[in-house]
């Protein structure tokens, strides 16, 4: 699992995502979510930004809440109150889509590796590369989406857009 985000000029570092050796089955936590939000947030937030993230549990866990509000408090971020049951329009699943064809067209030969970890090792070198040569208008034309793609929600009351 990876960890990115995006602003309208600017990026975090592409952040795969290991288990916690220390939870019960060395699943991603929210420890691990912390730590990323810890080191990553900074790199693209300033006061005046908004910040979204979805209801996934890691993220709404109370170690990740409390730091995140307290965090975004202090430097003048507002947080977006991620509906529990909205349609899932968060840009980020666009950039995931186009980050997967963009890492299976580099490298076609990932999908045929055996599951070990020198093969999650060029996974991990894999996507890594490719969000950093992603072009920096699909970034831009997803945020300025972003108005559009409320109102679009708002429009048909939660139901289904081209989003």
């Amino acid at each position: 699992m990876f960890w990115g985000a995006f602003s309208y000029d600017s990026r975090t570092s592409m952040w795969a995502m290991h288990g916690d050796p220390e939870s019960p089955r060395s699943n991603i936590n929210a420890t691990r979510i912390f730590e990323c939000l810890q080191e990553q947030l900074p790199t693209i937030c300033s006061p005046g930004s908004i910040f979204a993230q979805d209801n996934a549990p890691t993220h709404t866990a109370i170690l990740v809440q409390r730091w995140l509000r307290n965090w975004a408090q202090e430097n003048g971020i507002e947080l977006v109150d991620w509906p529990p049951y909205s349609p899932d329009f968060n840009p980020i699943e666009n950039v995931w889509k186009l980050l997967k064809e963009g890492i299976c067209t580099r490298y076609p030969e990932l999908g045929d590796l055996p599951k070990n970890e020198e093969s999650k090792r060029q996974l991990i070198r894999a996507t890594i590369e490719c969000w950093e040569i992603m072009r920096d208008d699909i970034f831009e034309n997803l945020v300025s989406s972003m108005e559009r793609r409320l109102q679009a929600v708002i429009a048909v009351r939660g139901w289904y857009t081209k989003y």
